[in-house]
């Protein structure tokens, strides 16, 4: 896909059934099954100006995801949910990163991530293209009036419950026969619209902004940062050694983390620590003493005093409230 303009909705339908070599069995539903890949595209527009595209293709040869979007007069934003298929060039040009997943990113038209699928991956994530008609959806007015106002943003979002729930939901829906998708994944893509709209309300919208255009060099430096406090919870991160081997200027990765992410290097793995010793905790395996020292706590107060001010109550008060 090297580059391709993109005008509107129908074009871009086209493009693709073109490009993969597919049938359209139904208005909206793709199905591809050829030397390129096999599986399905789903459209599914909203409004003339918001639509959404679920992919669940194998793909039997490597494929280049390079769109230009820039011509768009109908759409403005993309965002991208539970991406575990794209690898992107890193620092290292003969070692490209992969980039995974299960939440979401936003952005504006121009700086939508090129990436490549490799072949025997599975091509599965669900695409937005949207326009201010969205943002003017969002019910707190200074939210929406930071995007409406951003000549250029890029956000990550992580999976939240709601969002957890429905990747599951979709998982099962993949089972259905291609008659029943086309009816029940009309009503999903409904939900994880408003879904979206809500998660917008996450945002930092003092963290700044770098004034620059990301490169795919810098993404993938950010995410790989990322990658690297989520592969280990229990110890805090030195975040001037991962802000060296970023090879990026560490002023700038600092800002663009920030401004992607919601938060600082280590405030960011503070609150993903937080996140997974609750869900432990829900799990009912480990005590507390053993959480608290399982994820690098100094000790059980300690671990008692962080939950309640992250939480707002004990963590006995807290199972007691959530527990099934």
């Amino acid at each position: 896909m090297q580059g391709k303009k993109i005008h509107d909705f129908n074009q871009h339908k086209q493009w693709l059934q073109n490009y993969f070599q597919g049938e359209f069995i139904h208005p909206n539903y793709l199905k591809i099954d050829n030397e390129i890949g096999k599986g399905f595209i789903y459209f599914y527009k909203i409004h003339p100006s918001n639509y959404f595209m679920l992919f669940r293709i194998e793909v039997f040869q490597d494929l280049s995801i390079q769109f230009d979007y820039s011509q768009s007069e109908y759409f403005k934003y993309v965002a991208s949910f539970f991406n575990n298929d794209f690898w992107i060039e890193s620092k290292d040009k003969n070692e490209p990163l992969e980039i995974k997943w299960k939440g979401f990113h936003t952005c504006t038209k121009d700086l939508a991530i090129d990436g490549t699928v490799r072949k025997g991956q599975l091509l599965k994530h669900i695409q937005l293209f949207y326009s201010e008609d969205a943002l003017n959806e969002v019910d707190d007015y200074s939210i929406s009036h930071y995007f409406l106002n951003k000549k250029q943003f890029f956000h990550f979002f992580e999976e939240q419950p709601d969002l957890y729930a429905f990747r599951l939901m979709i998982l099962e829906i993949l089972n259905y026969s291609p008659t029943l998708q086309t009816k029940v994944l009309s009503v999903k893509m409904q939900e994880l619209y408003y879904i979206f709209i809500n998660s917008l309300k996450k945002v930092d919208i003092d963290a700044g902004n770098s004034a620059k255009r990301i490169t795919n060099k810098e993404f993938a430096a950010l995410f790989k940062i990322r990658e690297s406090i989520l592969e280990d919870l229990s110890t805090k991160p030195d975040v001037a050694q991962l802000v060296e081997d970023s090879g990026v200027e560490k002023h700038l990765i600092q800002q663009l983390f920030h401004e992607v992410f919601g938060h600082t290097i280590y405030n960011y793995f503070t609150i993903r620590r937080m996140e997974k010793v609750r869900d432990v905790m829900l799990e009912e395996q480990l005590s507390t003493s053993e959480i608290a020292d399982k994820y690098g706590f100094t000790h059980l107060q300690h671990f008692s005093n962080s939950f309640k001010k992250h939480y707002g109550l004990s963590p006995k008060k807290y199972l007691l409230l959530h527990k099934d």
